[in-house]
């Protein structure tokens, strides 16, 4: 069994059990001690997300974004879909969990949101299926590439960006460094060579070391560009938020250059890259 195929089970164990805890890590989510209050503080942060979001693209990039077709990669329980539907014509959500994809689907109806889809993937985006509500001029991701390892998220991260049509924008996170210390760094290592110890301390739930959900995997951010570079991404703007001791987040805001690829190589193939403070 694969590593992709290893994570996406863990993860969907964990959609089954604690699916609010497995987008948001904090003790207020898990599913034994979840108040309405808290579930509320759940949806809401969605929507303070997607609304920052949307900002910092209308401030540093483009002033009169409207999204027309979103497409929210690792959607989960739709905590961000349902605010992008909310902004865009359409709003597509994919995950690799079924499950996760089914509360995502539910919590579109009970939001009365019926321009809010959801679908399951695997290994590859499905073009055709993703754009069936129009072109995606939207890509959003958040929390989710760390949880899939390098190899398959570069991949997965290229297939995203060439769905994203000429003039579109987009946002993506990723992780930059494992926090931890050793005993964690040894246990994750551990969990990525064996299936079975895995499945035994997501079961588990004990602490530090499931505080990663299924796996917390690093992105160069160089490489990151180089990838941006290679789909005429050329306007970006970079955020760095830190994530625990040793770790730091890269949140990417871009905008896909909107003409020809001559045209675009016609430019020297430039691409505009400022750092957000």
């Amino acid at each position: 069994m694969s590593v992709f195929e290893n994570d996406v089970r863990s993860w969907e164990q964990l959609a089954r059990t604690d699916p609010l805890w497995a987008v948001l890590s904090s003790e207020e989510f898990r599913e034994e001690a979840l108040t309405p209050e808290a579930e509320d503080r759940f949806w809401r942060s969605g929507e303070e997300h997607v609304a920052h979001v949307i900002s910092v693209i209308r401030s540093e990039i483009a002033p009169a974004f409207t999204p027309g077709v979103s497409l929210d990669f690792g959607c989960g329980v739709g905590r961000n879909l349902v605010p992008l539907a909310e902004r865009s014509a359409h709003a597509v959500g994919i995950d690799a969990s079924a499950t996760m994809v089914k509360r995502a689907q539910a919590r579109a109806k009970e939001c009365g949101a019926a321009n809010a889809h959801a679908l399951v993937i695997d290994r590859a985006i499905d073009a055709d299926a993703v754009a069936w509500w129009g072109p995606v001029d939207f890509i959003h991701s958040v929390l989710v590439f760390q949880h899939i390892v390098a190899s398959e998220g570069f991949a997965l991260f290229d297939q995203l960006l060439e769905v994203l049509v000429p003039g579109g924008h987009g946002f993506v996170q990723f992780h930059c460094h494992d926090p931890g210390g050793e005993l964690v760094r040894a246990v994750r290592e551990l969990r990525l060579r064996h299936r079975w110890f895995n499945s035994l301390v997501v079961r588990s739930r004990l602490r530090p070391f499931t505080d990663s959900l299924v796996m917390l995997y690093e992105y160069d951010v160089v490489d990151l560009l180089r990838h941006l570079a290679a789909h005429r991404i050329a306007d970006v703007v970079l955020e760095r938020t830190e994530a625990g001791p040793g770790g730091y987040d890269v949140r990417l805001y871009f905008a896909k250059f909107a003409g020809s690829d001559e045209e675009f190589g016609a430019t020297g193939r430039p691409m505009k890259l400022r750092v957000r403070p």
